[in-house]
């Protein structure tokens, strides 16, 4: 995804890019960099579970989330990425 606004919210690289469908799609990026798959899997669900309830999923995105691998496991939580997609609209 080289087209599309790149944002940083939270330790989340964030790529933004129009899409011609009615509703967002969430595309995830998680190198080995960021941890072990224990670690990779439980960030992966987190966005998967915040995105899914957000209501940015009605807009005309695409999104690509890409962890920092300074982001911390133990500080992740589902009301963290609620609030970076929060972010991200605003910012929008």
């Amino acid at each position: 995804m080289k087209q599309g606004k790149r944002f940083r919210v939270s330790g989340l690289n964030l790529v933004i890019a129009p899409n011609d469908r009615s509703n967002a799609r969430l595309g995830l990026a998680v190198s080995r960099k960021y941890g072990n798959a224990v670690q990779c899997n439980r960030l992966k669900r987190c966005l998967r579970s915040a995105f899914r309830q957000h209501h940015i999923r009605e807009k005309q995105f695409d999104i690509l989330a890409i962890p920092s691998p300074h982001l911390k496991t133990d500080r992740i939580h589902e009301q963290m990425m609620t609030a970076c997609f929060d972010t991200l609209l605003k910012r929008l």
